[in-house]
């Protein structure tokens, strides 16, 4: 299938859609999910409301993710605007929390289209120097995400792989952590005034290794230009504190909630030694860019 077909069925009707596939909502989540994962797995379900700011984590195998009761838990905060991701890679076990350390297994590495989407996906999908997709999801309206499954390497491994590509395709930048999580297909983006369904084409049962993707260095190459006023170091490396400002930036211009996004901030930076604060500040700092004001003066 070509991807300005799968563009135009993935922004049809989301009734439309499925009696095209005649596959049940329900299904599309349970099949990525048994797709991209072993019933052992630990996964990370994230809930987030990006109106209210309310934020919901579960940690849980994906063995009781796809049950039925569980499915329809996760249908039932849909409706009620609540944006449903899941982590990419395994966590440990024992662990309720999604930071770095917490990656056991990594199973995938992404990009993420938010700009030109469906022309920087046509051009990665031409190149014969990198793996074929196993996914391409439509997240958004002209949004992409391009996943790979992979085998046989470490965490460091990853994120030098999703920094070489991010360099050589101009995805973006801020979703190249490991422990990052993105949008499960089979559920509504309500970002939007019309909501979205996250719909897949799968494209590639090939799981690939490390061996398998040009070794792209990040250094030195540009990256898609980061909004921030901020002085580039001099290495020309983008940390994650510069990603979450983009990132932050770019959301809250899309309407979301400055609340939500210092909830998802806060659980998504456990590593910083005050999480909280840390992503306040950031949100806040964002906010008063945007309106040109010192933060200071920003409504509470």
């Amino acid at each position: 299938m070509t991807l300005n077909r799968f563009t135009t069925r993935a922004t049809r009707d989301i009734d439309h859609t499925i009696a095209e596939r005649k596959i049940a909502m329900s299904e599309i989540s349970v099949k990525y999910l048994r797709d991209n994962f072993k019933v052992e797995d630990r996964i990370a379900v994230l809930l987030l409301n990006k109106r209210s700011g309310a934020v919901l984590q579960r940690v849980a195998c994906m063995e009781r993710v796809v049950a039925p009761e569980y499915q329809a838990w996760l249908r039932h905060m849909n409706v009620q605007q609540y944006e449903v991701y899941i982590s990419m890679n395994t966590l440990k076990e024992g662990t309720h929390r999604r930071t770095k350390d917490d990656v056991d297994q990594i199973r995938h590495v992404y990009l993420d289209f938010d700009e030109n989407g469906a022309a920087a996906v046509h051009a990665l999908l031409q190149r014969t120097d990198l793996p074929e997709p196993n996914y391409l999801i439509s997240s958004s309206p002209g949004k992409w995400q391009v996943i790979w499954k992979i085998a046989g390497c470490g965490k460091r491994e990853a994120e030098e792989i999703e920094r070489g590509l991010v360099a050589d395709t101009g995805a973006d930048p801020a979703v190249v952590d490991i422990a990052r999580v993105l949008r499960l297909p089979g559920f509504y983006n309500h970002k939007y005034s019309r909501p979205h369904m996250v719909v897949v084409e799968s494209r590639s049962n090939q799981i690939s290794g490390p061996e398998h993707f040009p070794r792209l260095r990040s250094e030195g190459r540009d990256t898609k230009a980061i909004e921030s006023k901020r002085t580039r170091r001099p290495t020309g490396k983008i940390t994650q504190s510069e990603r979450d400002w983009a990132r932050v930036r770019r959301e809250l211009r899309e309407g979301a909630s400055p609340d939500a996004l210092i909830e998802e901030l806060t659980i998504e930076r456990a590593d910083k030694f005050n999480p909280e604060d840390y992503a306040r500040r950031t949100v806040e700092k964002a906010v008063a860019s945007l309106r040109g004001s010192h933060p200071s003066g920003l409504e509470r």
